[in-house]
């Protein structure tokens, strides 16, 4: 009995719950940028909540085929270890992934095509960045660009169409949520440029151009601190409540300007955790069961990592 719950606990986590959490608080961004009506406290959740299990099942698969794809540099960075281990293996990783994929994509589809369209464009961007011929996480400008589009724009648009319920989508709806998306697009990408630089040294010995293996950690922080200003700035072209990401980033390129001055593994940390929880604080404000939500998934993680490989993860502190 043991045996089997620890099973089920090591294929649970495979899918990288906290890092779900970040993109669940872009989601119910999106939802509350896109709903002029919603107030603080005060929420419907409904549609989005069914998005929000559809497109966790789907971003879940790509965690997990990412996890594939980098088992010799997981191993050398000493992270991730259920397949670097052999804890799982890899055809049972492979099934998990296609079948949160198909799940995700069977949710979509009985929310309209609109929907449905937003979900693929973000399993087929999943797919370019994970595997070959494309590959763009080996790459610069294409994982840079791939976590914009995928985590930061999609799946805001994802949650803003779920405040959209019912309307009719025209090119006059979907200007403003394009142009809403910016913000979140732009953070995900400095969010992202922080992470590649404590990865840097075993993505080198893999092979892999990330950002700060083909720039360095300083041109890395630079360009993080650029792309939260245009967060900023383009945080005031959202929908409606526009304040609820220009506050978390106001503060968050305070973090970022530190980054880029000083360039160091702890100030790379703390910019690619600090903004997220910024972010989610706020979103929490309009859904307080959200907090509950991440709150439970933080707890499982603690107590999952500590109990299984005798680490503390997750965690607010650099390593």
């Amino acid at each position: 009995m043991i045996t089997l719950l620890k099973k089920f606990a090591d294929m649970i986590f495979l899918l990288r719950l906290p890092l779900l959490a970040p993109v669940w608080t872009v989601l119910i961004l999106g939802w509350i940028v896109g709903n002029p009506n919603v107030k603080i406290g005060e929420f419907e959740y409904g549609v989005l909540f069914i998005n929000l299990l559809g497109f966790s099942f789907l971003v879940a698969s790509i965690y997990v085929v990412n996890q594939i794809q980098d088992i010799e540099s997981d191993r050398i960075n000493k992270k991730l270890f259920l397949l670097p281990q052999g804890i799982i293996s890899i055809p049972a990783a492979w099934t998990l992934a296609i079948i949160c994929a198909a799940a995700g994509l069977a949710i979509a589809w009985t929310q309209g095509v609109w929907m449905f369209t937003l979900f693929a464009l973000g399993l087929i961007i999943g797919i370019l960045y994970n595997l070959p011929p494309a590959s763009l996480k080996n790459h610069a400008v294409g994982g840079m660009t791939a976590n914009s589009l995928g985590h930061g724009a999609i799946t805001f648009l994802v949650g803003w169409l779920s405040a959209k319920n019912g309307q009719a989508v025209d090119i006059d709806l979907l200007i403003p949520g394009l142009l809403s998306s910016l913000a979140p697009a732009f953070a995900n990408g400095a969010v992202f440029l922080a992470t590649t630089i404590p990865d840097a040294a075993g993505d080198k010995l893999t092979g892999k151009k990330t950002f700060c293996v083909a720039y360095g950690e300083k041109a890395t922080a630079v360009a993080a601190a650029v792309m939260c200003a245009f967060a900023m700035g383009t945080s005031f072209l959202l929908e409606h409540h526009y304040w609820v990401m220009a506050v978390p980033a106001v503060l968050s390129l305070g973090i970022f300007i530190n980054f880029a001055v000083t360039a160091k593994r702890d100030s790379a940390f703390y910019s690619f955790k600090w903004p997220v929880f910024l972010l989610s604080a706020v979103v929490t404000l309009f859904v307080p069961v959200y907090g509950v939500l991440i709150f439970v998934t933080f707890a499982a993680g603690r107590i999952y990592y500590k109990l299984r490989f005798g680490i503390i993860y997750p965690t607010f502190r650099p390593k």
